[in-house]
């Protein structure tokens, strides 16, 4: 879309965009989750990766990011905070040892395994007013445009070298 100028700013729905909506749900649903995961003192961040590391026991860090998708700088905060808590271990790659693999212990795999039903069911009460068909076709939107966004990214960026 090309601007004309202000006055076509002016009539600009913000609330209308999907940019904006997909944003909002996020946030949302973020602090749904927010809530639900305070009394296991964890947040959808860090259950993001824990999730991811169930049964991937010994992956790389950086395979970890990729598959929470997040950025290995904060991949690594992260699974520090879930050091702490005793939630994972990382061990010094033995093929790599500029890296490192991340294992789930024992709290971490039960913690797993109470926090999948919580989110599950957040995720149904906030989508309880949508059929299950629509919540499908949802999804498959989200993909696509997830690929297609993700695409365009890695094309601007081969531009920019």
């Amino acid at each position: 879309m090309r601007w004309k100028g202000r006055a076509e700013l002016q009539f600009y729905d913000l609330d209308g965009s999907f940019g904006f909506l997909l944003g909002k749900a996020y946030r949302r649903m973020f602090q749904l989750l927010l809530i639900r995961f305070k009394p296991f003192n964890i947040t959808p961040e860090q259950w993001t990766v824990l999730c991811r590391l169930q049964g991937n026991d010994g992956i790389s860090q950086k395979e970890l990011a990729a598959r929470a998708d997040k950025d290995p700088p904060t991949t690594t905060r992260i699974l520090d905070v879930l050091e702490r808590k005793g939630y994972v271990r990382r061990e010094m790659n033995a093929e790599d040892r500029r890296s490192f693999c991340v294992y789930s212990t024992p709290l971490g795999i039960e913690l797993a395994e109470k926090l999948v039903p919580i989110e599950l069911q957040a995720l149904k009460d906030a989508a309880s007013d949508i059929p299950f068909a629509q919540q499908e076709l949802l999804k498959q939107l989200l993909l696509q445009i997830s690929r297609t966004a993700e695409q365009l990214h890695d094309d601007s960026q081969g531009q920019g070298k």
